[in-house]
């Protein structure tokens, strides 16, 4: 822990671990100059992590003098696609060399691992399990089965760190939607850098890890002293919201960590220090210098703390920056969970930007500027995350090319995720015309019976105030962005039973949902009442939760996780399948 909140100096891009040819088994730091790059291309990028840190110091104190939980449940399971660039044959690494990686993983952010032992005793109380599981994607973001992994020859041999590596228009491999997917990009970066990571927040087209592929996993082409997997653990704890441990001050002891039970810690420590490295008057205990978050060898580090390990769970609760990803079907193979249906939106576009266009949409964390797109822009891969039943506001403003014209702003959300934007209450703004080009604040309300997941936002500036959301008009720009809804309505949470689809009468129905301590199911409205039937609970990864007990109609939930859960319900005409959430 440092006294002040570090907000600059911690950015989304590129906490970079790097070992220089001088120094060559340290780990530094490379992140400085990058961060500055991003933070003057990006003014609000300061005000965002801000808010995401608010987020996590309010969670944290909500969870004090929480007892440490268990590990017979977890609480989020993050489906994880590995893009693999590679102009070597070594470059090419195996699916065990990846396997390797994802089970490190797990058993670091799950407190799995056999060296948290090792642990001095005065830190042993403060080893956490973070609750955080991975797997290897099994379905793509259209629904197709996968591996979690695809691969990409390159003539590339050295990527940098201006993530080129993650767009296949330099070269690269494009993300998968960031808001339902862990992204990890191996290949050799260049200048001795082992990896960089982006923290919460930041453009959805960039979000997740770097990785050189001599640094990833422990096993295949890895090279010691960082040959344990710790540099993926290191770099998903960035993207888990977690700074470096010694909050980046150089020696000052002012920096922070923003986690209230790590040491005051003057800077980073390499190779294996003896216990105890005391800093900053951090006596007698010392530095936690086995964290995660620092500097040292893969085989010196080996625990995170009770309050990295809050930081690390705001995020996935209500209003947290990776909330999506507790909805995400990507690590359940098609055939399994049913996916969302594929939505289908109307097209929508100016047949003219030559007198005025959109200039700025800035929601959350989409905050985007631009010139004319020529009368349409797909942004669906930015995204921002609401709450149901929350206050929003939306800014935006119209450029013109010379003289200024009345302009007339709609803002649609397609809150029940149904493809159209017609459904009542869907127009979240309705300006009136104006002609000025100062940015305009409109403010509304996301619905509570909104469906949580991910939908359709479709802003429409027209000269024509019956411009609707479908269609093409004459003068003006449609911008369509990504909002995820959390807290909503679940997209599948009364799914009806297999016999008859659509039938009300013929559904099993869970509550309360979310539950805290009973989850009672009750029977269909045209069921026999004295029909038996019996349930089974599934984590996020398809893995059943087993020691739970049915007893007339009730499920005692209370020793799970808090989290989100899958329920079959088997009865002699089918089985249902329905989500809950445990609080």
């Amino acid at each position: 822990m440092k006294q002040t909140f570090y907000a600059a100096a911690l950015g989304l891009l590129g906490l970079a671990l790097t070992t220089t040819s001088a120094q060559a088994q340290k780990r530094s730091c490379a992140t400085d100059d990058v961060l500055q790059q991003q933070l003057a291309a990006d003014p609000s990028l300061a005000a965002r992590m801000a808010d995401i840190n608010n987020q996590a110091v309010m969670f944290a104190a909500k969870q004090a003098g929480t007892a440490q939980r268990g590990t017979a449940a977890i609480t989020v399971t993050i489906p994880v696609v590995v893009h693999v660039l590679y102009s070597t044959a070594s470059e090419n690494i195996s699916d065990a060399q990846i396997a390797s990686q994802i089970a490190v993983l797990n058993e670091d952010f799950h407190k799995l691992n056999a060296d948290y032992t090792k642990t001095p005793s005065a830190f042993a109380g403060q080893v956490a399990d973070a609750g955080i599981q991975f797997v290897l994607a099994k379905r793509t973001p259209g629904g197709v089965a996968t591996t979690g992994i695809e691969r990409k020859s390159s003539t590339i041999t050295s990527w940098g760190t201006a993530d080129k590596i993650k767009k296949a228009s330099t070269g690269g491999l494009d993300a998968w939607n960031a808001s339902q997917y862990l992204n990890l990009w191996v290949g050799t970066i260049g200048g001795g850098i082992l990896g960089y990571a982006q923290f919460p927040g930041g453009a959805l087209a960039t979000d997740g890890v770097v990785i050189s592929p001599v640094y990833f996993g422990r096993t295949g082409s890895v090279t010691a002293p960082f040959n344990l997997g710790r540099t993926g653990s290191h770099e998903v704890g960035h993207w888990l919201n977690l700074n470096h441990i010694w909050g980046d001050d150089g020696t000052a002891c002012t920096g922070t960590d923003n986690v209230s039970d790590t040491p005051n810690q003057a800077d980073e420590n390499y190779g294996k220090p003896a216990f105890p490295q005391v800093s900053c008057s951090n006596g007698p205990n010392g530095d936690m210098f086995m964290n995660y978050m620092d500097y040292v060898d893969d085989a010196a580090m080996f625990m995170f703390s009770t309050g990295q390990s809050s930081r690390m769970n705001a995020l996935f609760a209500s209003g947290g920056a990776r909330v999506g990803l507790l909805t995400s079907a990507g690590g359940t193979a098609p055939g399994g969970t049913t996916p969302p249906p594929t939505v289908t939106y109307c097209a929508s576009k100016g047949t003219s930007v030559a007198y005025e266009y959109i200039d700025l949409v800035q929601l959350g964390s989409i905050n985007r500027t631009s010139g004319a797109n020529a009368g349409y822009y797909d942004g669906t891969a930015l995204s921002t995350t609401v709450t149901a039943g929350s206050a929003q506001t939306i800014s935006l403003s119209a450029g013109f090319v010379s003289s200024a014209y009345t302009e007339y702003f709609k803002v649609y959300i397609d809150y029940n995720q149904n493809g159209v934007f017609t459904d009542a209450g869907e127009l979240a703004v309705n300006a009136a015309g104006s002609t000025s080009a100062t940015t305009r604040a409109f403010g509304f309300t996301v619905p509570a019976t909104a469906k949580s997941g991910n939908t359709r936002m479709r802003v429409v500036m027209s000269d024509n105030s019956a411009t609707t959301s479908c269609g093409s008009y004459s003068y003006g720009e449609t911008e369509d962005y990504t909002i995820t809804v959390s807290g909503g309505t679940r997209t599948d949470g009364s799914t009806a039973r297999t016999s008859n689809p659509n039938a009300l009468a013929d559904q099993y129905t869970l509550y309360p949902n979310p539950a805290t301590q009973v989850l009672n199911i009750a029977r269909p409205a045209n069921a026999d009442p004295e029909a038996a039937f019996s349930v089974r609970v599934y984590d996020l990864r398809g893995a059943e939760v087993r020691g739970l007990s049915l007893t007339d109609g009730q499920v005692d939930v209370s020793a799970l996780r808090a989290g989100t859960y899958l329920l079959n319900v088997t009865d002699g005409t089918g089985t249902s399948h329905q989500r809950f959430v445990k609080e």
